[in-house]
């Protein structure tokens, strides 16, 4: 669970988009800008993404891949034999393996996007610093890199990394530089808009699995 909740973490990364008015990179600014009428305009999201992590004190490296989609505050995640569900209210957890889900009522008024997944789109409204460190040309084709700075110096990672599409304002890949040495690195594919995505596919239901063993931790 806690490895799905990382790639929440990296997936706000992505796509929180809003900017504050601070002073800030103006050039920066304008790509953000684009990139969050684009989200922001969207009905529904939904993309596949690769997370790596890299142990540069041990040297190891370990990958995973998945799929979210996005409606509203509502959002399901599909990665390492996990299901996450979460209808604005109320998340699940599903490990197929054992058959066992874990229900829980996040805090939704929270301003930590960690706890809120809900901030998914603005999470750096008022916590990062940015700059725009140029155009890359990748294999996938050109692409403005971006550094944002933690204002907090509390939080683990010293610095993000993304890189937005030059010729679609989309975002690409996001990384977060870890103060301990550990690094993740999330890159998306298929990244989709306005797609049709039923209220039911965020929403979990027990009684349609058998010998199911259930862990609420609402009460």
């Amino acid at each position: 669970m806690a490895m799905n909740i990382r790639i929440i973490v990296l997936l706000s990364a992505l796509w929180s988009v809003s900017v504050m008015n601070a002073q800030q990179d103006p050039e920066a600014k304008k790509i953000l800008d684009r990139v969050s009428l684009k989200v922001k305009s969207a009905s529904t999201i939904q993309a596949d993404f690769e997370l790596t992590i890299e142990n540069r004190v041990e040297n190891q490296e370990s990958s995973a891949k998945g799929t979210i989609r996005i409606k509203g505050k509502k959002y399901y995640m599909e990665s390492l034999g996990t299901k996450v569900y979460f209808d604005g209210t109320t998340m699940w957890n599903y490990m197929e393996d054992i058959n066992e889900v874990t229900i829980n009522n996040p805090e939704t008024t929270s301003d930590d996007f960690v706890e809120n997944p809900a901030l998914i789109f603005d999470f750096y409204n008022s916590d990062f610093k940015y700059r725009l460190v140029g155009e890359v040309n990748m294999e996938a084709g050109w692409m403005y890199e971006i550094d944002l700075f933690p204002m907090n110096l509390e939080q683990p990672y010293s610095r993000f990394k993304i890189l937005v599409r030059r010729d679609t304002d989309e975002l690409y890949m996001v990384r977060a530089v870890g103060k301990e040495g550990i690094d993740y690195t999330i890159n998306i594919r298929n990244l989709k808009y306005n797609q049709p995505l039923n209220d039911s596919m965020f929403t979990f239901d027990p009684a349609k699995y058998k010998n199911i063993e259930i862990i609420d931790l609402r009460f």
